[in-house]
């Protein structure tokens, strides 16, 4: 069983999204994600260029997620627009790698 974990910004981004988009992303995270194997799904894809990001597109929008393999453990970092997402993702690596 793989354990999910959200930061105070996703769960904050998650709750001002439209509610259509909303709706679809609490169903994906919270109920289809730690309820198996995360790879099952189809929904994540790997992001070139870094070896333990993921994303999940829901739209126009994008879930960022990191995962550890070894603790069975998604942190669920992100959750934006496409263009702010790829804006600020170098941010969110070098929050995690610290």
């Amino acid at each position: 069983m793989w354990k999910v974990e959200y930061t105070k910004r996703f769960l904050k981004e998650l709750s001002k999204l439209p509610n259509e988009i909303q709706v679809q992303a609490e169903k994906i995270i919270f109920e289809e994600l730690p309820s198996s194997n995360p790879f099952d799904f189809g929904y994540l894809e790997h992001m070139t260029g870094y070896p333990n990001k993921y994303e999940i597109r829901i739209g126009k929008y994008r879930i960022g997620i990191t995962i550890d393999k070894s603790q069975k453990l998604l942190i669920c970092q992100r959750i934006a627009h496409r263009k702010r997402y790829l804006q600020n993702i170098s941010i969110i690596n070098e929050k995690h790698a610290r």
